[in-house]
């Protein structure tokens, strides 16, 4: 399979026009940042970890995203409602495992969610999907530390549990299963900012279910990302200011950009 810079920018610009509603069982932390961020792509997000309104929310929804960042009792329940709802209704579901490996709670509210068949999409850091691919890779409370072979891990995560797996870092990595893009870009500063790798969650699901194509939606997202957050470095003194560029550039990317950019992606063979 292959794409033109073109066919990423049609496949990133179909978000505006479609306005998807995404429904977010996210984290604390992060939960304001990625309503922001989804508005301003020209996304529509709800969030809610009520239990009782999240069957009729994933039912209304275009797509549900879960993020297990700050895992409650009540938050844990909502998803599990919403992974059954999202399979019956056949729903797009995105599964975000932050922290997988720096608790008990958060490995086993992961794989329980995981054996549910529901997710279509499975994004972590590169530390999350290695440990869950069973090859390695280390966690310090959220972050990754150590990440082994991501690519490997991607196609590992894809193949165990039947979905699109992104492993993200300096390089991201989607991979099916039987290959492996690797997408190159973004910026330092995206370190700094908590949240970012939430943020790609939400921007890959819009992009995805906005396109209809959950691989092309997913590297037209993470190529995206890593063109605004160059494209709001260059224009910015530090972490504060970059993140408020960030969102503004966000929010006017052109396919322009994109051919500027050139490609960002290449595809690779599963060893």
């Amino acid at each position: 399979m292959s794409w033109s810079v073109s066919d990423v920018a049609m496949a990133w610009g179909a978000i505006r026009p479609r306005n998807p509603l995404i429904y977010h069982i996210t984290n604390a932390v992060a939960m304001n940042e990625q309503a922001h961020v989804m508005l301003a792509v020209g996304a529509s997000p709800i969030m809610s970890w009520n239990p009782l309104e999240a069957g009729d929310l994933t039912r209304a929804c275009d797509g549900v995203l879960i993020n297990i960042g700050t895992p409650t009792r009540e938050s844990a329940e909502a998803a599990f409602v919403a992974v059954e709802e999202a399979r019956s209704a056949g729903k797009p579901l995105l599964l975000d495992p932050v922290g997988y490996g720096a608790t008990a709670l958060r490995s086993e509210l992961t794989e329980r969610l995981l054996e549910s068949g529901a997710p279509a999409i499975v994004k972590g850091n590169g530390s999350e999907i290695s440990l869950l691919a069973g090859a390695g890779g280390a966690i310090r409370g959220v972050d990754a530390v150590e990440a082994g072979d991501s690519a490997k891990a991607a196609a590992g995560v894809a193949k165990k549990f039947h979905c699109l797996a992104i492993a993200t870092g300096k390089d991201d990595y989607v991979s099916d299963g039987r290959q492996v893009w690797a997408v190159r870009g973004g910026h330092v500063w995206l370190k700094s900012l908590t949240g970012s790798g939430c943020w790609a969650g939400s921007l890959v699901l819009a992009a995805v279910v906005s396109c209809g194509d959950e691989l092309l939606g997913s590297v037209a997202a993470l190529v995206a990302f890593g063109i605004a957050a160059e494209k709001a470095a260059s224009i910015s003194r530090g972490p504060g200011t970059f993140r408020a560029n960030l969102f503004d550039v966000l929010s006017s990317l052109t396919p322009g950009d994109f051919e500027a950019a050139g490609v960002r992606w290449d595809k690779r063979q599963v060893l």
